[in-house]
């Protein structure tokens, strides 16, 4: 079962009388369900997934700092130094001196991946485009309470309400011990991309009804030493549709034409905590 936005918009082709006629005709209507899903799901393909299509809703963890989650403290005198070696409790630690005291802290390889405070976060599979949702015990939290850093950090706001460390895998939304959160991974709905999947879904509606559409055909007759020969370009090549209106915003989300978003990965690399909030409410 596909899943996409409400609220399409087909003014670009159809007044608002036109359009709840045809939602009545049961044919009509299946055609342009059937059309804006491809809409919305080619569109989100041609943009490298960075627009959000669907909310998904996941059961997070909370981030800790070493398999301890913990840091130890000690006075900096050379005996006390002698008598009790800095050390983690399963942790990995990083000694450096803060409050003229010593401080074992987790992965702090520079002065900007260490806060001066505690932060209750979970890491969400990102970008984060916008939360729908976050439901603890089976209540819903104030979006006021929480925000998105760096694209992928759910922050909680509220000191007295940390996020859980995990949930329950079998409890529902309703039930105790349940942690979910339900956002849109990339680029939430707004008035672009809803234009946009507009003007897609009236091209396909037309293809599917006999209509005369501006889809490309994707096949291009070329001819070479008098013979002519039709070669299959895919529908869309090079990652636009052949409509103005539809890849101004494949361009806007997709500038450089990529298959899917891009990600930096490397084993040698610390996680550092940068401070830059991507969504609040």
């Amino acid at each position: 079962m596909f899943c996409i936005p409400a609220d399409t918009d087909w003014s670009c082709a159809y007044s608002v009388e036109e359009l709840e006629e045809m939602r009545q005709d049961d044919v009509k209507s299946a055609a342009m369900l059937r059309s804006e899903t491809l809409a919305w799901y080619t569109l989100a393909a041609l943009c490298a997934y960075q627009i959000g299509v669907c909310p998904e809703t996941i059961r997070p963890c909370a981030a800790r700092c070493g398999s301890a989650g913990t840091w130890a403290v000690a006075p900096v005198t050379s005996a006390a130094y002698a008598a009790l070696p800095l050390r983690t409790i399963g942790g990995v630690f990083t000694p450096h001196i803060t409050g003229g005291q010593w401080v074992n802290s987790c992965r702090c390889a520079s002065a900007s991946a260490c806060d001066c405070s505690f932060v209750s976060e979970v890491y969400l599979p990102g970008p984060v485009g916008a939360i729908e949702s976050v439901i603890i015990n089976g209540q819903e939290r104030d979006p006021s309470t929480y925000r998105i850093d760096n694209g992928d950090r759910l922050v909680s706001l509220d000191p007295d309400a940390p996020w859980p460390l995990c949930s329950d895998p079998l409890a529902g939304p309703e039930d105790e011990n349940s942690f979910l959160v339900t956002y849109y991974r990339g680029a939430a709905p707004n008035e672009l991309t809803k234009f946009a999947a507009g003007m897609l879904a009236v091209e396909f509606y037309k293809a599917c009804t006999g209509g005369k559409c501006r889809l490309p055909a994707g096949v291009t007759q070329i001819t070479r030493q008098g013979v002519t020969m039709e070669v299959q370009t895919g529908m869309f090549p090079g990652g636009f549709t052949g409509i103005r209106e539809v890849d101004a915003v494949i361009r806007i989300y997709n500038p450089y034409g990529l298959k899917k978003p891009p990600r930096v990965l490397s084993p040698d690399s610390p996680s550092e905590r940068r401070r830059y909030t991507t969504w609040s409410a």
